[in-house]
């Protein structure tokens, strides 16, 4: 059985509303170089980005206003491939 990715997801950060969708992730971190991974990574096209570093470029916030687990969260709900490194 196939796993439902919406096309789009809507959540709160801080009390902002953001929508998101697979698009707009992959658009923001095109030609982005991966810095590197501390712990938990995201796979986008192939390449592995620190989820707070994709995260950040995909919504404008900046990184120390959420946290990792927010974004996993959320990239995982458009279903990209989360990657823990390390222990």
């Amino acid at each position: 059985m196939e796993e439902f990715v919406p096309e789009e997801i809507a959540f709160v950060v801080n009390g902002t509303l953001l929508r998101l969708s697979r698009h707009d992730v992959e658009s923001s971190v095109r030609g982005l170089r991966p810095e590197p991974i501390q712990r938990h990574a995201v796979e986008i096209a192939g390449a592995r980005y620190p989820v707070k570093q994709a995260f950040e470029a995909a919504t404008g916030l900046d990184r120390l206003d959420f946290t990792s687990a927010v974004a996993r969260r959320n990239l995982g709900r458009l279903g990209f491939v989360l990657l823990r490194i390390g222990s």
